[in-house]
């Protein structure tokens, strides 16, 4: 990854992470709205982890903030993956595009 995507990765899961967190108090006025842009920002990991958190591990000895924290990584990992799958692909498809334009 380039250093602009890995900033950009960066900072989606940064204020993902945060979105979520803020969205679980009560108090919070704009609750549902950071809820919502955390499930935007985190996907396809946050799907995939709650998944595999709640599959593999719900019934352990983990408490909730254990899970909870398993998760965190998990989605993260998983969303690293992705975006290097997709930054690789646009790589490959704009050094296609430039040698099929040179004659």
């Amino acid at each position: 990854m380039s250093r602009r995507v890995l900033a950009a990765f960066l900072t989606c899961q940064a204020v993902g992470e945060l979105a979520t967190w803020a969205s679980s108090f009560p108090s919070m006025a704009g609750g549902p709205v950071l809820w919502v842009v955390s499930v935007i920002l985190l996907l396809p990991g946050d799907i995939a982890a709650s998944w595999l958190v709640e599959k593999f591990l719900w019934t352990g000895s983990l408490n909730l903030h254990q899970l909870q924290w398993f998760k965190v990584l998990c989605e993260v990992i998983i969303n690293a993956v992705a975006w290097m799958l997709i930054a690789g692909i646009v790589k490959r498809i704009k050094r296609r595009s430039t040698n099929e334009t040179v004659p």
